[in-house]
């Protein structure tokens, strides 16, 4: 890349440089290391919906004549802090975001530029009259897992919304925020924060602030995790925080003293925002606490006890199967025994094999004479084995999350053969607890002295077919001589096409790919650099199956966004596929970059 740097130094002699190229160095398909998925426990979801209006504070009259503060879709960006969010920049909707406006039912409905200064009722809200717009961010498509027995959820969300003070003379937003609850009922929602540099002091200040991963944006009490969600009111009042000594300091013992999280306003600080995000004393105190958060989703409600048996039919005299049960978890005093030894203790559930009349369960008041045990072991916690007398007397773990397992060597009599009922597994509660959802039955049956057995597997073809991938061209990509825009030079051009060849079929596990990509420092023939996180792409299908999927688009960092300074995923399929993809490039760079050719390492990786 070549930045002309005439306009800032008038006296340099413009100059023709050639432009610079990315440079690739693809990793050998051997070679590159493929990340063993964790399983987390609880319920996968997404197209969770992720609603708030920050603060009464972020959506109220603006003390300067004409202005609001006021929240937009998408980050609004400014050249300086003269520039205001307008009706031709603001954004309603902006991919996964949209900003919503309380209705006077109570209902919300899409925002509009001019309801940013009126409430719900449609009265013009000013610094007098107290009254805010009542807006809100949502944010939909959130993916992550929710465990509602655990009282936990991981919710990641992308997207960035945007708050502006003063209609936009200072300015900050919030990308990919990312919701976490602990099983105390405690949470965070984190996020990276961007935005620009201003100060009341001097109001020709005006910078980009480096983004900010990772920071607290709220923090969470007393959260109930439902299948369906929660509402809770972030932590506020009666919060401090550590403010730099020339700031205005936090008043507190008000009624509405309070603060939000100090990595939050420490960042608020650097735009001049600070004080608006905790109590300084002043009138607008009462707006500033943080407004209810809702999270909504659909969750899997775990089902109840259920019960697997590696075989069940033409069982041979002696054969050993296995047995493996779930959802065996306590369900208050109906799960305690009535008995010794587990008297008023969870006493876990009996594993059977027998022979069993019609009606045999304890919970339908049938006698212990409907079950004829043949062979009983007893699912239990850990720290109740050795009171039942350990495995030797045949305790079995239960574990936590209310599974087991056990190998039962099947045998019978000529009597048990001749005798009345079902010959099967059965569990039921122990210690004399009698609890319906515990009460299940696998009938299994043996095979006859003249019967031939054989098990015969699915067939399985062997694998066959290979994968890998190469540049459509020699060069991967050539951004060309930048040219400047505003306050920064940019430049664009289009990353050379990657074809993907993938014919691997057969065999039993899945085939799947990713490409993804990062690039190093530019660098210039003079020792001047800049960092990678600049670029940005747009992932494209050229040419593609309907398993492949192209991946996110990243925006320099220098637009708030993430850049390509880490590996970020250029596409990605879900089965054997063979594909072309490509992606344009855009790199936003300082005005103040010195001139020079400038070029930069690109990283393929390919996982399969």
């Amino acid at each position: 890349m070549n930045v002309d740097s005439t306009a800032r130094h008038r006296r340099r002699r413009p100059r023709a440089v050639a432009a610079a190229t990315l440079a690739a160095a693809a990793l050998t398909l051997g070679g590159a290391l493929v990340a063993v998925p964790a399983h987390a426990a609880g319920s996968p979801i997404d197209g969770a919906v992720f609603r708030w209006g920050v603060s009464a504070e972020a959506n109220s009259a603006a003390f300067a004549p004409g202005t609001v503060n006021l929240l937009s879709a998408g980050i609004v960006t400014a050249a300086s802090s003269a520039d205001r969010v307008t009706s031709t920049n603001w954004k309603q909707s902006d991919g996964n975001v949209e900003i919503l406006k309380l209705q006077a039912d109570g209902t919300y409905a899409d925002a509009t530029f001019a309801g940013l200064r009126t409430d719900a009722d449609g009265t013009t809200i000013t610094t007098g009259n107290g009254l805010d717009s009542g807006h809100i961010v949502e944010i939909d498509g959130g993916t992550g897992t929710v465990d509602v027995d655990a009282n936990t959820a991981v919710i990641q969300w992308t997207g960035s919304f945007t708050s502006a003070f003063y209609s936009g003379m200072s300015r900050s937003w919030i990308t990919d925020p990312k919701l976490t609850v602990a099983s105390d009922g405690t949470g965070t929602v984190t996020a990276t924060l961007g935005g620009y540099g201003t100060s009341m002091d001097d109001p020709d200040k005006f910078e980009s602030l480096t983004p900010v991963p990772d920071v607290v944006i709220a923090t969470l009490t007393g959260v109930d995790v439902t299948p369906t969600g929660f509402s809770v009111t972030p932590d506020y009042l009666g919060r401090t925080v550590t403010v730099p000594a020339g700031s205005v300091a936090q008043v507190t013992g008000g009624a509405f003293s309070g603060a939000f999280p100090q990595s939050f306003v420490d960042f608020q600080i650097a735009t001049g925002q600070g004080s608006y995000w905790y109590s300084s004393g002043g009138a607008a105190d009462s707006r500033k606490p943080a407004t209810p958060l809702s999270i909504a989703y659909t969750a899997a409600v775990p089902s109840g006890p259920s019960v697997t048996v590696s075989k069940t039919s033409g069982l041979a005299q002696g054969e050993t199967v296995t047995v493996s049960g779930s959802g065996f978890l306590p369900s208050g005093t109906a799960t305690n025994g009535t008995r010794p030894p587990l008297a008023g203790k969870f006493s876990g559930a009996y594993v059977v094999f027998g022979k069993f009349a019609d009606t045999w369960k304890p919970s339908a008041g049938a006698p212990s004479s409907s079950r004829s045990v043949i062979t009983q072991k007893w699912a239990v916690p850990a720290e109740s084995m050795s009171t039942i007398g350990g495995t030797n007397s045949g305790a079995i773990e239960l574990k936590p999350d209310g599974t087991f397992s056990v190998d039962l060597a099947l045998t019978t009599t000529e009597a048990q053969n001749l005798a009345a009922g079902t010959f099967g597994i059965a569990t039921y509660g122990g210690s004399g607890a009698v609890h319906a959802p515990f009460e299940t039955f696998t009938p299994v049956t043996f095979a006859a002295a003249s019967d031939v057995i054989v098990d015969v597997p699915a067939w399985v073809d062997n694998p066959t077919g290979s994968f890998g991938w190469a540049f459509a061209g020699t060069s991967p990509a050539n951004l060309g001589t930048a040219v400047q825009d505003g306050a920064n030079f940019v430049a664009s051009g289009s990353l050379t096409d990657i074809v993907v060849t993938d014919t691997r079929a057969g065999g039993t596990a899945p085939y799947t790919w990713s490409i993804s990509g990062q690039v190093g420092d530019f660098a210039s023939s003079t020792g001047e650099t800049f960092s990678g996180d600049l670029l940005g792409w747009k992932p494209k299908l050229v040419s593609a199956g309907s398993s492949v999927a192209a991946g996110a688009e990243v925006s320099s960092t220098r637009l708030g966004g993430t850049g390509l300074g880490s590996s970020r995923v250029l596409a990605s399929s879900t089965a054997a596929a063979s594909a072309t993809i490509g992606a344009d490039l855009a790199l936003v760079i300082p005005g103040t970059t010195p001139a020079g050719d400038y070029a930069s390492k690109l990283t393929i990786t390919a996982l399969q």
